[in-house]
């Protein structure tokens, strides 16, 4: 028998096996397998391009390794250095990209909602390595914002599922921060470095960072450290000075990376970053009352917010073999956060409390790329993680006085989350010019509660430990074909999942909530297709896409009841559906003109005190399941530029105008949450902006920047704060 039947008949009978004993056989893509698996294993023989042909690479669709952004199956953006020195933080860099929404819940807790989900719901890898935890919140965090831009050379967003390649989490889609690959010098040693600086009038803030390199025969080592500070926010004309928002916060990394051989080289890595008394303002009397907002009855609600990543990361490439190319990553990524605020009654308080939890997530992960005996290129790896969780806090009285100790924190007082992984993803091309991606990755989490509050408890006695399992076999597979020189078609389905982390499991006080732990909850499950084209003729280019995601036992908190804070969880099903559009023109070599828009809709069951005879009655309460928005359902968004850019000057400019519709779909939660969205939902805005810079010499440039000229006031939905008003920003940039 011909080894590729043998292998066809082998995987037919294991799926066979997953697909027809499933309770969820419309999630289960491996069916798919059974039919695309005995065509893709008599694929045509192919030949890796070279790298000169992969140019402009993108690296996270493929796991960390390289593939040329135009042929990508996959809708990929990438931000470039000269985007992100433009940017206040790393969460506003991808501010304007298609089906990006950056939501700032303040000035430094920002995170985007890509594809209709945030929190938890979308992967963030810095340098390739995971920044999600267990303890991450559902909806917009600070985490985001704790990675710090300097010294990073581009931002690569990922739209859309991929669980296959990244696990749980990846359900909006993956961000992943990458540093420039290290650079060894052939002769004599290098050493050169490179100041920046930032100053924002609205904002009252300014920025410095300073990087320093050298680069030997062998050897590669780099240094930096930022250090910024932001005053009380101004917001457009009518709002003025939104009081009690500034903070500060800074940051250091550091590369050491050793060249093994041509083709190998190791790196060692840290990252530090702190934030310090990040207000929440909208939760405080400091909160504004614009559109009919409703401030918060806090005293003051502040956050400290720690990070530090140590790693040690063997990166190789074209040695041949089963593992022609490879990296292996051990890595020890911590996380500590510390809420601190006073309650009160009418701006008069009445004592608080003191909140935090301390998280050490110890990372193995392994990623291989090989040929295989069928002419393909295989992708294969494994991943371990294993989180530890210490949280714990006490009270005060309305002098700041110590009272009594909490028995925990904001989650459970003692707890480990533990993670195994393993995946295979393999890309044929046929005869007739199609090339198949198909996926598959089995997860196994566990969670061991060992101290934490019950369901129905007065939140002062633990109970007895409970370990809780969770298994998952997924699949993906993604089809596309280069039409012709100028277009590229690639389309998709793609599942994605996301166990019951340690917040979901034993969280007691959500940012904006009071919830209770549920250890009875389900895993989430997501399919998401989508089709698309990618083209460029002449002076145009453009891309395309629909996307339709299902959603089955999505973690959903709805209000207990009407005006109160406290929510309840259930898992409920819905869907995300939406249109992506992405447009550039070159009028001449020195103008460019671009175009985006992107239109979402979606909604998911979320359960409906109706305060009479309902469907089911939980603590006393009658609960209606409904079907209503997703949470903070990103409205309709439009984004147009034109840039200036002549070769023969040291001059360029850009005009752009970024517009949102009204968003006033909302879900039950959104209804209730009157310190962040306003009753008639939020109100639709047009920004305008103009940037320019200036290359001083061939080591030093300055730009300039006018955000907002028209100094109106808006808020990006689900925001605890405005925008800012007009506001001038001037950066430079000092090599040496």
């Amino acid at each position: 028998m011909d080894i590729r039947l043998a292998i066809c008949v082998v995987i037919v009978a294991i799926f066979r096996q997953q697909v027809f004993f499933s309770d969820l056989l419309p999630m289960k893509l491996s069916f798919l397998l059974l039919y695309f698996i005995p065509l893709l294993l008599f694929a045509k023989d192919t030949q890796r391009a070279s790298k000169d042909d992969l140019a402009p690479l993108v690296v996270t669709a493929r796991g960390g390794f390289p593939e040329p952004i135009k042929s990508s199956a996959w809708t990929i953006n990438r931000v470039e250095y000269d985007e992100l020195t433009k940017a206040r933080s790393m969460s506003e860099a991808l501010t304007g990209i298609t089906s990006v929404m950056v939501q700032k819940t303040a000035l430094g807790q920002s995170s985007p909602y890509i594809r209709g989900f945030t929190g938890y719901h979308n992967v963030l890898l810095v340098d390739g390595i995971r920044l999600n935890h267990s303890a991450m919140r559902s909806g917009p965090n600070q985490y985001w914002s704790t990675v710090l831009i300097n010294g990073k050379e581009s931002i690569e967003v990922l739209r859309g599922t991929n669980g296959a390649i990244y696990g749980a989490d990846a359900i909006g889609g993956v961000v992943n921060i990458l540093s420039k690959e290290p650079i060894f010098k052939e002769s004599k040693s290098q050493f050169n470095g490179r100041f920046t600086g930032r100053i924002a009038s609205a904002e009252e803030s300014w920025s410095a960072s300073l990087l320093a390199e050298t680069k030997t025969p062998g050897w590669f080592a780099e240094i930096s450290h930022s250090e910024q500070s932001y005053g009380d926010l101004s917001g457009g004309k009518t709002v003025g000075v939104q009081k009690n928002t500034g903070y500060d916060t800074r940051g250091t990394t550091a590369r050491l990376a050793r060249k093994l051989s041509d083709n190998a080289h190791f790196i060692f890595g840290l990252q530090k970053a702190f934030m310090d008394d990040v207000p929440r303002t909208h939760k405080t009397i400091d909160g504004i009352s614009w559109e009919g907002l409703s401030a918060g009855k806090e005293i003051w609600r502040k956050l400290d917010q720690e990070r530090e990543l140590y790693y040690g990361k063997l990166i190789w490439e074209d040695i041949g073999g089963i593992a022609d190319a490879g990296q292996i990553t051990l890595s020890l990524h911590s996380h500590e956060q510390a809420r601190n605020r006073m309650k009160g009654n009418l701006g008069v308080a009445t004592g608080g409390d003191f909140q935090k939890f301390d998280l050490d997530d110890y990372g193995l992960s392994a990623r291989f790329e090989s040929d295989t005996i069928w002419n393909s290129r295989l992708s294969y790896g494994a991943k371990w993680h294993r989180e530890k969780l210490i949280s714990g806090g006490y009270k005060f009285n309305a002098n700041s006085i110590r009272t009594s100790d909490l028995t925990q924190g904001p989650l459970a007082a003692n707890a480990e989350y533990s993670r195994i992984a393993f995946y295979l993803q393999d890309t044929y091309e046929l005869d007739t010019g199609f090339t198949f991606q198909p996926g598959i990755r089995f997860s196994s989490i566990q969670a061991n509660l060992k101290e934490y509050y019950g369901e129905n408890d007065d939140s002062t006695t633990l109970l007895n430990p409970e370990k809780k399992s969770y298994e998952e076999l997924i699949g993906s597979l993604r089809v596309s074909k280069q039409i012709n020189d100028e277009l590229f078609v690639f389309s998709g389905l793609s599942e994605g999942f996301r166990p019951p982390s340690l917040y979901d499991l034993t969280s007691t006080d959500e940012t904006s909530a009071v919830e209770r732990p549920d250890t009875k909850l389900e895993p989430e499950k997501f399919l998401q297709a989508e089709f698309g084209i990618r083209g460029e003729s002449g002076s145009w280019d453009w891309q395309t896409s629909y996307y339709y995601s299902w959603i089955k036992d999505m973690v959903v908190r709805s209000p207990v009841e009407s005006g109160k804070s406290d929510v309840l969880k259930s898992n409920g099903d819905g869907f995300i559906q939406g249109i992506e559009l992405e447009l550039g023109y070159q009028w001449t070599p020195s103008w460019k003109s671009e175009f985006s828009f992107s239109w979402m809709d979606g909604e998911v069951e979320q359960m409906l005190d109706n305060n009479a005879t309902g469907t089911m009655a939980i603590d006393g309460h009658n609960y209606s399941p409904v079907n209503r928005a997703t949470t903070r359902l990103m409205p309709v968004q439009a984004k147009f530029s034109t840039q200036f850019a002549p070769a023969s000057s040291n001059w360029s400019s850009t005009l752009s105008f970024l517009a949102a519709s009204k968003a006033n779909d909302l879900s039950l939660k959104d209804e209730t949450d009157l310190t962040r969205i306003p009753s008639h939902g939020t109100p639709s805005y047009l920004l305008t902006n103009i940037y320019g810079n200036y290359d001083i010499s061939d080591s030093s440039s300055i730009s300039l920047a006018l955000e907002n000229i028209g100094d109106i006031d808006y808020r990006v939905h689900g925001s605890g704060l405005n925008g800012p008003g007009r506001n001038f920003i001037l950066s430079c940039s000092i090599l040496f």
